[in-house]
């Protein structure tokens, strides 16, 4: 699976926190910063591909 800016995922430990992929991660090789909201607040997370599957809007 191939992940890029803009894409929509969820880690797979949580299907329902809907996130956006907003750049590469300084983390290192393989990792992403991700924008959701949490009650009102906008967060921001770094997190390996692996963690990460892509939202289908269509299911």
């Amino acid at each position: 699976m191939e992940l890029q800016i803009g894409d929509t995922v969820y880690l797979k430990s949580d299907a329902r926190t809907i996130m956006t992929i907003n750049a590469i991660s300084d983390k290192g090789q393989g990792y992403f910063e991700c924008l959701w909201f949490s009650q009102e607040l906008l967060q921001v997370g770094h997190f390996h591909k692996d963690t990460l599957v892509k939202y289908n809007r269509d299911k």
